[in-house]
């Protein structure tokens, strides 16, 4: 697939200075072409997803950078296989709710709850309200 790289940066939940401060520091490859008509592909994703991965366990970019150019690709490319699984689990959990009421109460429910039980929050809301004015 092919991204712009504000579709790309999107997809990998960056920000698109990181991606080009990645290719200025040769963590990633140049997209095609250039300008507003660069393209990047699925191997971009895959390698910021495995950047960020590495990170995530406190490998510093300049080991990362070594760790990618040093290993055969064919080892690169399971890291970031296992790396893309993770990413689509992730975006499948639940997204939760996390509300303040009167700065003393959080209350807290998944989005979906928050569509079925609607009604409920709000009276639980308003009570507590009412309770912080007696």
């Amino acid at each position: 697939m092919k991204y712009k790289v504000s579709e790309l940066a999107d997809k990998a939940g960056v920000t698109k200075r990181t991606i080009h401060y990645y290719i200025s520091k040769g963590l990633l490859l140049p997209p095609e072409g250039n300008g507003v008509n660069s393209l990047y592909n699925d191997e971009h994703l895959e390698r910021i997803l495995l950047i960020k991965k590495l990170q995530s366990e406190y490998m510093p970019l300049n080991k990362i950078r070594e760790y990618i150019l040093e290993n055969p690709k064919e080892k690169v490319e399971n890291e970031t296989k296992e790396v893309k699984a993770d990413v689509i689990r992730s975006e499948e959990q639940e997204v939760y709710i996390r509300e303040n009421i009167c700065n003393i109460f959080e209350l807290h429910y998944s989005e979906e709850n928050g569509k079925k039980y609607k009604h409920i929050i709000e009276n639980v809301k308003k009570y507590v309200e009412k309770m912080m004015e007696d």
